[in-house]
């Protein structure tokens, strides 16, 4: 298996196995880390370079190695070592990087550190990226775009189109971040998602993302969420995970204020291990009241 592939695949897989903390939002981490571990670079750039001099190197660098910088740079935003004042330079020279290069994995990168800085300038590369005829950047590139500010102009078409896709990693999160966002004309194509044969990331993803519309064909895998323990899926989730699915449902609701579901957060509370999550359904349930 190459390099790409086994990349791709570790990353879907830490995606699907790791639901989100309190929020629809993908954490960039995931797919930076599942690359690190991949890829097993062993010549690294020092960590003393700055951002700036990766930049140089990005720009100077022949074609095999400019991946490289780009990786380092990655974990640099990532760690948050840039400077606010320099965001918009740096924005703007992965932008030039990202058309002056031809070469996947530096543009696959590229996408990785603008979705780490979350800067609108990085939006017409997303919008490049989305088009490419390469799982491994549209993928990246979703993720990035569920990092940026709400409220962003974007061509959402390009990325409703994904919801279509033969693969729960990709419908996952092009659910999560048309719900981040959260873009208009997209219930439709949520309540289609309750019904994938995808799995059941795909499934919980779309019911967590139906409760800011009110809908009642999202309740019952909803109530599936909240009754999850750790016999439920054959051990497919640790309980770390469930805990983390609750999280995003129960906060989902309390946003959404979706009084119809009390009975189902009470039900929960009755039943469940977790401390936390106990506290937070608490909350949730006397704001549904």
């Amino acid at each position: 298996m190459s390099e790409k592939n086994q990349n791709t695949k570790l990353d879907k897989k830490l995606l699907e196995s790791n639901p989100v903390m309190g929020s629809l939002m993908v954490p960039i981490a995931i797919v930076l880390v599942g690359a690190l571990i991949i890829f097993g670079v062993t010549k690294m750039l020092s960590n003393d370079h700055s951002y700036k001099d990766l930049v140089h190197e990005m720009k100077s660098k022949t074609f095999g190695n400019k991946w490289i910088a780009a990786l380092e740079l990655s974990k640099v935003i990532s760690a948050g070592a840039v400077k606010e004042e320099d965001i918009p330079w740096l924005v703007t020279n992965l932008r030039d990087i990202y058309k002056t290069t031809v070469d996947p994995r530096t543009r696959d990168f590229i996408v990785v550190a603008i979705g780490a800085l979350g800067n609108e300038g990085g939006l017409p590369v997303l919008e490049h990226a989305l088009q490419a005829d390469n799982p491994e950047i549209n993928f990246h590139a979703m993720v990035a775009l569920s990092k940026m500010p709400k409220g962003i102009s974007f061509k959402w078409d390009l990325v409703k189109k994904f919801i279509e896709k033969n693969d729960a990693a990709m419908v996952q999160v092009t659910i999560l971040t048309l719900a981040t966002h959260e873009v208009d004309s997209t219930e439709d194509l949520f309540t289609k998602s309750l019904n994938s044969d995808l799995g059941f990331s795909v499934r919980y993803a779309a019911a967590t993302a139906l409760i800011a519309y009110k809908n009642d064909q999202a309740i019952a895998t909803i109530n599936e969420i909240l009754n999850l323990n750790d016999e439920s899926l054959g051990k497919k989730l640790t309980v770390q995970e469930i805990s983390g699915l609750k999280f995003n449902v129960l906060t989902a609701l309390r946003r959404a204020g979706w009084k119809k579901m009390a009975p189902s957060v009470e039900k929960m509370i009755n039943i469940e291990k977790d401390i936390k999550v106990v506290s937070l359904a608490k909350e949730v349930l006397n704001s549904l009241k």
